[in-house]
């Protein structure tokens, strides 16, 4: 249905806009940088699309510092690379203040609270791997099975590259940052709200008081 394909369309072209800076102790320079601003996918990681933002603050760090895996925490919390965006998104800030201000880290890399991801290649595994968990779950891993590896390809690059159109699947409760109304069926989130690794995450935030 027409409306079906638009309500995925707006899911996949959802942005966060965020204001990364250096943490202090890691700048080796009088003045601290300028922060560094960017629109960044719902449905992306944030490994994916941290590029720019590492090459702007190595120049401001220290020689040991450059070769070292940056890092990001949200208000102390250090942000789990293999969620997506969004999810840690609406965890971590649920809207209450834009843009999301972020502090990028060169140092005391937190290894009790997270895993190493040096590489894009470890993204693209990961979500693979999701992938095919989640097809495992919802279809019994038929989906995954009839795929050719030229359509894997076409799958990762489009996550990178925010591209509806190459994608072929099919208290708060907080799913792809709308507040959904708990009467919502499931098998409808699910069809029109599950992240691109094929899973439907739902953040339930606790009412403040």
């Amino acid at each position: 249905m027409a409306e079906d394909r638009e309500i995925l369309r707006e899911v996949w072209d959802g942005r966060v806009p965020v204001c990364v800076q250096l943490a202090s102790e890691d700048c080796s320079t009088l003045s601290a940088p300028d922060p560094y601003y960017l629109m960044i996918p719902r449905l992306s990681y944030f490994p994916l699309v941290m590029d720019k933002v590492r090459k702007h603050f190595l120049r401001f760090t220290a020689q040991e510092l450059q070769d070292a895996e940056m890092w990001l925490e949200s208000d102390g919390t250090p942000l789990k690379w293999h969620y997506p965006v969004g999810v840690l998104f609406d965890l971590q800030c649920g809207g209450s203040a834009l843009p999301w201000c972020l502090t990028a880290h060169f140092s005391h890399f937190p290894e009790q609270d997270l895993i190493r991801c040096q590489t894009r290649e470890v993204v693209e595994s990961h979500f693979m791997s999701s992938l095919k968990e989640a097809d495992g779950l919802k279809h019994r891993g038929q989906i995954i099975t009839n795929m050719q590896g030229k359509d894997h390809k076409q799958l990762w690059m489009g996550l990178c590259n925010g591209l509806s159109n190459l994608w072929k699947w099919g208290d708060r409760v907080v799913i792809q940052g709308i507040e959904a109304p708990q009467d919502t069926p499931l098998q409808w989130l699910s069809e029109h709200l599950s992240h691109p690794d094929n899973f439907l995450h739902i953040c339930y935030i606790t009412a403040q008081t």
